[in-house]
């Protein structure tokens, strides 16, 4: 009995040195998402403070559940992102390595608001002697009128994130006069200690400009090459001579050399001789005295017209393939078209072959001069000649004025029934954590006949749960679901949108590839290449909508891509505007890396003309009357789909880039990101946990360090939260180093770093 009371006794005095939950961990929330990152191995040394730390192992864990049951502990304590907003609690389980007793504790970690910081701009008028700002004028435009927080001014960032040489008195003469100085502003929580950066603007004019620039320019009667600008003389005391204009290139500087004379009792002017389907900028500027003119006005942007990119010419050629049942020549009803090939086209005899891929078996070409003159053909893909011919060629095509629409047949006579389907996979949107997510299953019926039935498969990334199906009448599985589709005619293209949840992180983390992947069975598929399709995507934290991207995620192991194998592209579009986009281009100029002439157009979210010009791809959206994302956000976004082999000879290391641009309307273009598609060896490469890098400070503003103990660094590259490479370092011999990140925006990266013997790293950065 004795020696059991020792035991008890024992038990007790040793759990008597330990909390059963710990002081809270606090963290300030500097991106006001209610996610920050935390250091939980700062708490160790508290919890082992009556103990000798030898003898004890302290791990962390998501919750107190899974530290009673040893499941799931936090693998990276001194970098963690909590996966609850605010406030999340955390269990601790702490094991005497002599004894194996076992205490369990908690621990929250809290996220602490920041304040609300919002930019202000204080003006003065002052022509003779230095303005005296009084900076407190600025607080209700940067608190929003929040009593609860501590605001200070400060001449540099570096200064307002110390808190240090803070700008003493009521009165601040700015350097600049007239001009503006931008001040930086500390604002920081009473209560917390938190606080957020933004900035004040002091902003020191001439009263009373002597000589203003007109204002309230606008354009009207804007044809393909002439409009008429229109402005407001706003006159001044000195009065006005003359006016000059000026019209140049968007993005020039407009220039007195260049500029008509326009009488000082007139606002307007006709330009004319410019070219169609371009866009410039128009300047205005008063000469009020022989040596005094006024600054040029603000620009205004102007664009020219184009009825062949608008779609909106009288004459227009239409080109249709299809299917001659009876072949009679004639396209009778009932007769499909066919969209397996392309039509090819000279204009003028002059050597410059040109393709068009038909959407639905139809192509458009609009053409505003009657002077051109075509030839056509069409010709079928690659190893469909034994299945179908076509013969049918139209020289000598002209569109006169006043002639409309003229329509040119190609009929495709079947040889022998041709088999095949062909089964896409297209995205819509990037995964991000925490959110939905949504992909496209693109079927099409490529053969002569209707195919009965047939089933669609569909298999997700482990890491995702499949949160809505477009398609009723699937039957699920463990890891995706199956369609059996009946009586898919000739041509038909059906589709089927998935909508997939992302974990929120540490699940998944920025930077994760996510695949997922479908797949068409029928009976008799002559061509099965075609029947499957995957596409690989990276986490984001966010991302552009106007981009582009290839199917398999950026790297491509080199061994296991074919002569047969293509690159799958995906252009995506969206109309952020507030008005309707009429038309809409996207142009894509290929990689010199890339074979034009395997170019196949696999899929459009709109009916598309698609025309290829050596490596010069053009597809034109007529009508589409895109509404914009404010009125209609999910009806405001498109894409294309194509594919196209690289050019043979492409090897280990090779990257090929592609990039897009893209026109709603008469704007200027949108340029995508440009994707690189790397062949590497593996995709598995040899790692080293992220603790055995230091990097400091993070979330950093001007310096980042990095430092490996362990062995030289080699490489660093740098990507933002879209997938584009922002920094590169590749000739490295230290393992301390020390990179500007200053010119970097705000927001989350992601560092990949090699070492001398190729391990990798990843590593999360965030700027503020």
């Amino acid at each position: 009995m004795k020696k059991l009371l020792l035991l008890l006794l024992f038990c007790i005095t040793a759990s008597a040195q330990f909390q059963s939950a710990y002081p809270p961990i606090e963290q300030c929330d500097d991106n006001n998402d209610q996610f920050a990152v935390f250091d939980l191995a700062q708490l160790t040394p508290t919890i082992l403070a009556n103990v000798n730390p030898g003898d004890y192992t302290v791990t962390f864990y998501n919750s107190f559940a899974n530290a009673q049951n040893n499941i799931n502990p936090i693998v990276t304590p001194n970098n963690y992102v909590n996966v609850q907003p605010a406030i999340q609690t955390l269990g601790i389980r702490i094991v005497n390595n002599v004894t194996s007793d076992i205490i369990l504790a908690t621990v929250d970690i809290r996220i602490l608001p920041s304040p609300i910081a919002n930019p202000a701009t204080l003006s003065k008028c002052d022509m003779t002697e230095l303005p005296i700002y009084n900076l407190s004028d600025a607080l209700v435009q940067i608190t929003g009128g929040n009593p609860n927080v501590f605001v200070s001014y400060y001449e540099t960032i570096v200064d307002a994130q110390n808190g240090s040489n803070q700008i003493q008195g009521g009165g601040y003469i700015p350097f600049v006069n007239p001009g503006t100085q931008t001040l930086f502003v500390r604002v920081q929580n009473i209560q917390n200690n938190c606080f957020s950066l933004t900035t004040l603007t002091l902003n020191t004019h001439n009263c009373g400009d002597p000589c203003p620039a007109p204002t309230q320019l606008t354009a009207t009667n804007i044809s393909n090459t002439s409009f008429t600008v229109n402005w407001n003389n706003v006159g001044g005391s000195m009065g006005s001579i003359f006016n000059r204009v000026c019209v140049v290139p968007l993005g020039a500087q407009p220039s007195d050399s260049f500029s008509y004379v326009v009488s000082a009792t007139s606002n307007s002017f006709v330009f004319t001789g410019l070219s169609p389907d371009t866009c410039y900028e128009v300047y205005v500027k008063t000469v009020c005295d022989i040596s005094v003119s006024s600054t040029w006005s603000a620009p205004l942007q102007v664009c020219m017209q184009d009825c062949i990119n608008s779609g909106n010419c009288t004459e227009v050629l239409v080109l249709n393939a299809f299917i001659d049942s009876n072949n009679n020549g004639i396209k009778d009803s009932g007769e499909s078209n066919f969209s397996q090939g392309n039509f090819i086209y000279q204009i003028n005899d002059l050597g410059n072959t040109l393709y068009g891929s038909p959407n639905n078996g139809t192509y458009y070409i609009f053409d505003n001069n009657p002077t051109n003159s075509y030839d056509f053909s069409f010709q079928l893909y690659g190893g469909l000649s034994t299945y179908y011919a076509s013969n049918t060629t139209h020289n000598n095509i002209t569109l006169s004025a006043g002639s409309g629409t003229t329509y040119l047949y190609f009929p495709i006579t079947v040889l022998q029934a041709y088999v095949d389907a062909g089964c896409y996979i297209i995205p819509q949107n990037l995964p991000r954590p925490g959110f939905t997510y949504d992909v496209v299953i693109s079927y099409i019926n490529n053969g002569s006949d209707t195919i009965p039935n047939g089933t669609v498969t569909f298999t997700k990334d482990a890491n995702v749960t499949i949160y809505a199906i477009s398609q009723t009448g699937v039957t699920t599985t463990s890891n995706g679901f199956t369609y059996d589709f009946t009586n898919l005619v000739h041509n038909e293209t059906r589709t089927i949108t998935v909508t997939l949840q992302v974990p929120t992180i540490p699940t998944v983390n920025l930077g994760n590839l996510l695949s997922n992947s479908a797949s068409i069975q029928i009976n008799g598929d002559v061509h099965l290449p075609n029947n499957s399709s995957t596409l690989t995507q990276m986490v984001v934290g966010s991302y552009d909508p106007n981009d582009k991207a290839e199917s398999h995620g950026g790297r491509i192991v080199f061994i296991d891509f074919t002569s047969s194998d293509y690159l799958y592209y995906t252009i995506r579009f969206e109309n952020t505007g507030t008005a309707n986009a009429e038309f809409i281009r996207v142009e894509d100029l290929l990689s010199a890396d890339l074979d034009e002439t395997t170019f196949e157009m696999l899929n459009a979210s709109h009916p598309v003309n698609t025309r290829r010009e050596n490596s010069q791809l053009t597809w034109h959206f007529y009508n589409i009357d895109l509404p914009p994302t404010v009125t209609h956000p999910n009806d405001s976004h498109g894409y294309v789909h194509f594919r196209v082999k690289p050019k043979a000879g492409y090897a280990l290391g090779d990257v090929i880039p592609n990039t897009a641009s893209i026109f709603f309307d008469y704007n200027p273009p949108i340029v995508t990101n440009t994707f690189n598609t790397e062949f590497v060896e593996n995709l598995g490469n040899p790692t080293f946990t992220s603790e055995a890098i230091l990097m400091y400070p993070n979330p950093a503003n001007s310096i980042l360090n990095l430092k490996n103990a362990s062995e030289l660094i080699s490489k660093i590259y740098v990507y933002d939260i879209l997938g584009k490479k922002v920094f590169t370092l590749t000739e490295n011999n230290s393992n301390e180093i020390t990179i500007d990140v200053s010119r970097f925006e705000k927001g989350i990266y992601l560092l990949e770093v090699t070492t001398q013997s190729n391990k990798k790293s990843n590593k999360k950065l965030i700027i503020k």
